[in-house]
This record gives C-alpha cells, sequence and structure tokens, in this order.
C-alpha cells in the first residue's frame, strides 16, 4: 500500500514539473515574441520618423528658394532717367535795349488784343541797366480791359542775394489803383542774376519797372 502511495505522488511530482517546464518554455516564446515585436515597432516608427523629417526638410528647402525667387521678381526696376531741364536763359539773351519791352498777353474770349509792355528803370545810374533773366507778364485786370482802360504802373522792389525779388510796392504817384495788385503780383516773379562783390552775392535796393496797359483792336494792327 505504501508503495502504491509513493508511485502516485513521484508520478504527480513528474507531471507538476512537466507542466512547469512547459510554462517556462512557453512564457520565454511568448516574451522573446513580445520583445521582437516592440523591436519591430520601434525600428517602423524611426522610420517613418526620418521620412518625415527629410520631406519637411524637403518642403523648408523648396519654400526658401521659392521666396527666394519672389524676392528677386519684387525688385524694383531702376526709374528712367529724365532729361535735365533746359538751362535757364543767360542775361545777354534776356537784355533788351534802353527802350521798353512788349510782351504780348493775348485773351481768346475777348476781341482785342492786349499789349502789356515792361521796361526795367534802375535809380542808380551808376549801377548802369540792372535787366531781370526772366520776366513775367502781368494779367491786365478784367475790370480795366471791360472799360477799356490803358495806363502805366512802376513798381520798386529789392533784388536778394539768390536773384528773387521782395518788398515790392508801387511808386507813389506811379501807378493807379486799377493795375497796382496785377504789377505786383508780376514784378514778385521777376528773376535776376545776383548780384556779386568782392565774391559774395548781396541784395540790390530800390530797383524799379515800369509795366505799360495798352490795348488795341485787331482793326488798328492792319
Amino acid at each position: 500500500m505504501s508503495k502504491y502511495a509513493s508511485d502516485i505522488v513521484s508520478v504527480r511530482d513528474n507531471g507538476l514539473m512537466l507542466r512547469f517546464l512547459l510554462l517556462l518554455i512557453f512564457g520565454i516564446g511568448i516574451a522573446g515574441a513580445l520583445t521582437y515585436f516592440m523591436h519591430v515597432l520601434i525600428e517602423s516608427s524611426q522610420q517613418e520618423l526620418n521620412k518625415s523629417t527629410r520631406a519637411n526638410l524637403l518642403d523648408f528647402v523648396r519654400v526658401k528658394r521659392d521666396e527666394t525667387s519672389q524676392k528677386k521678381k519684387l525688385k524694383p526696376q531702376r526709374p528712367e532717367t529724365q532729361d535735365a531741364p533746359p538751362a535757364p536763359p543767360s542775361p545777354q539773351q534776356q537784355q533788351n535795349s534802353l527802350g521798353e519791352t512788349s510782351l504780348a498777353v493775348s485773351l481768346p474770349q475777348a476781341a482785342t488784343n492786349i499789349d502789356v509792355e515792361i521796361g526795367a528803370i534802375n535809380i542808380s545810374a551808376s549801377d548802369g541797366e540792372y535787366l531781370p533773366i526772366v520776366k513775367i507778364a502781368p494779367v491786365y485786370p478784367l475790370k480795366a480791359m471791360a472799360s477799356g482802360k490803358e495806363g502805366e504802373c512802376t513798381v520798386e522792389y529789392i533784388v536778394t542775394t539768390n536773384g528773387s525779388t521782395k518788398n515790392v510796392k508801387p511808386v507813389e504817384g506811379q501807378c493807379p489803383g486799377i493795375f497796382m495788385r496785377a504789377s505786383i503780383n508780376a514784378a514778385k516773379k521777376f528773376k535776376y542774376k545776383p548780384r556779386v562783390v568782392d565774391g559774395k552775392a548781396i541784395e540790390v535796393m530800390s530797383i524799379r519797372n515800369k509795366f505799360i496797359f495798352k490795348m488795341s483792336k485787331y482793326g488798328d494792327e492792319q
């Protein structure tokens, strides 16, 4: 009886040992499979990451090149050079005789041809004739034109160091009020060659100019 019991115990121990070995082998296999599977997953994820990084790098390079080409296209074109304005006429070309100079002003709406004569008078005889290099004809006053009024107006001013005029005013008793504003506005636009003394430009005082306002019909010119 005891021998039979010992055989049973031995068989049971052998069965347990076999199960343990089988479970151990199965566990090792499962662990190896899981390890291999994780290794495959890591390798595939790294490959995908490398591909995405390379694609982003290529896109970045492509975008940078596109931006460079756009900058080249947006480069402003050099403006065309314009011809320099013609030089103002020299005083020799603009000098007139001691007589008065006539500048014609035509008004299409009026049936008359209006002549405005401009002459220059310098009260300092020692300075000689000081003529402007740019002379602007005054606008014939509409009130005087409508009434057919003619006349003269003498104005006095200072020529500055840059050749412009300032402090333009009518000479007392030599400028009717109807022609005063037109004469003053015209004299303000005169340009002179600056007077230079000892290498330095100076102002010239008390320069006078006489404007003669005269109307003549077309029939009178024939």
